[in-house]
C-alpha cells in the first residue's frame, strides 16, 4: 500500500511519457524518478517514525529535534523542487504553486498518525 501511494505520487508529478526524454536543470527525468523511488522505503519509515513531515508547501520537513537520514531527505526535496519547477514551466504557474497543489494531494492520501503542515503552518497529525 505504501508503494502504491508512492508510485500515485510519482505518477502525478511525471505525467505522460513525453516527460520522460525532458532534462529536468540538466538531468534526465528518468534519473530523477528512479532517486524518488529509491527513497520511498527511508521515507515511509521516517514518516511512521514521526521523524518526517509533509509541509504545506510539498516538501518534507522533520518533525521534533531528530534529523535522521537527512541526507535522504534533503536528496528527496531537490528532487521535487525539480520536478515542481519543470511542471510549472509546463502549466505557465510557479513552482509553488505546484508544490502547494501537491501538498492538498499528499495530505488527502496520507495515511493515519502521517505528520502535516496545515495552509497556516500549524502541525497536525492526521
Amino acid at each position: 500500500m505504501k508503494l502504491k501511494m508512492w508510485l500515485s505520487f510519482l505518477f502525478i508529478l511525471i505525467t505522460g511519457s513525453f516527460l520522460t526524454s525532458v532534462l529536468v536543470a540538466g538531468e534526465d527525468i528518468n534519473a530523477i524518478k528512479a532517486a524518488m523511488e529509491r527513497h520511498i522505503p527511508i521515507l515511509n519509515e521516517l514518516k511512521a517514525k514521526g521523524i518526517v513531515g509533509e509541509d504545506n508547501k510539498g516538501y518534507l520537513q522533520f518533525i521534533g529535534g531528530k534529523s535522521e537520514n537527512a541526507d535522504v531527505v534533503r536528496d528527496e526535496n531537490e528532487d521535487r523542487k525539480k520536478v515542481y519547477a519543470h511542471i510549472a514551466r509546463k502549466e505557465g504557474v510557479t513552482p509553488e504553486q505546484v508544490g502547494q497543489r501537491r501538498a492538498v494531494q499528499i495530505a488527502n492520501k496520507a495515511k493515519k498518525g502521517d505528520w502535516l503542515q496545515d495552509s497556516s503552518g500549524k502541525w497536525y497529525q492526521k
